[in-house]
């Protein structure tokens, strides 16, 4: 339990870090901005499996969307998709070394992908961008920056593994 309400603690740091610092570092006419509940979705998908990342993306997503004030339930969807995709990755023997080494990175770009593709697309239903155009403006960009900032837990950990 103490478990579950550690991650609780850190998704909900990420949640307020990504609604009120994050927004300063956008980039590119359309705001786009690496998305750091994510990152703490995969690592808790990672670490408990389908079901809590599950669960963990939905409770985050819809924190996320009652802070943003519109389409209720759209980002719940997205990191439900996302943290239930991470808890693939969740395997007694290589849970350590997906999250200490660079293949982190691409199970954060993975999960990125599957979110801001279930995001963007419901976001923009109606709207006359193909999905082509969602795909090189939002999902990739948005996917290569937060892969860019998933690089800095894998660092920390390396670093706490060689101190020891």
């Amino acid at each position: 339990m103490n478990e579950y309400l550690k991650y609780g603690g850190i998704l909900l740091a990420l949640i307020l870090l990504q609604k009120t610092v994050v927004s300063f570092i956008d980039v590119t006419e359309f705001r786009i901005t690496p998305d750091l509940v994510l990152i703490g979705l995969v690592y808790v998908g990672i670490k408990r499996g389908k079901i809590t990342g599950s669960i963990a993306g939905f409770v985050s997503g819809l924190i996320l969307d009652i802070f943003s004030f519109s389409f209720i339930g759209l980002m719940a969807l997205a990191k439900t998709a996302a943290g239930f995709a991470s808890g693939f990755f969740n395997n007694d023997q290589k849970t350590e070394r997906y999250l200490n080494s660079y293949i982190f990175v691409i199970i954060v770009s993975v999960a990125s992908v599957i979110n801001n593709i279930v995001y963007f697309a419901f976001y923009f239903q109606g709207t006359n961008l193909t999905f082509v155009d969602i795909l090189i403006r939002y999902v990739l960009p948005t996917t290569v920056y937060t892969a860019l900032f998933s690089v800095i837990p894998v660092i920390f950990a390396r670093r706490r593994r060689f101190a020891r």
